[in-house]
């Protein structure tokens, strides 16, 4: 099942954005990043203690090579497939979405 996360131009771009949707499960936070050519969404959630990945409103942290940081524990995370590079949950990684865009919108299913 495919879930509304935001219109397009919400999305900011080159840079990590929260977007909050609520499933059948109750809310996910979902953090998503758009470039040029493409969205990439993940579950914003670090797999090392269930931390949120953003460390204030719309804030992620990232390395000079575009790695996304744990703010609680600075594990590094591959940007477009979500493993853990470095870190204390290395080889482990974010759960990624499957994103679709239709009517200016983007949405996220659960792989």
């Amino acid at each position: 099942m495919k879930h509304k996360l935001a219109q397009l131009i919400d999305i900011p771009m080159d840079a990590w954005s929260e977007h909050s949707i609520q499933t059948d499960h109750g809310f996910v936070s979902v953090m998503v990043k758009r470039s040029a050519t493409q969205y990439t969404a993940f579950i914003n959630e670090c797999p090392h203690q269930g931390r949120r990945m953003d460390y204030a409103e719309n804030a992620f942290l990232e390395t000079p090579e575009k790695q996304v940081v744990c703010p609680a524990h600075g594990a590094t995370f591959d940007p477009e497939s979500g493993v853990c590079l470095a870190g204390p949950c290395a080889g482990q990684s974010l759960k990624k979405l499957i994103t679709s865009m239709d009517d200016n919108a983007l949405y996220v299913a659960f792989e």
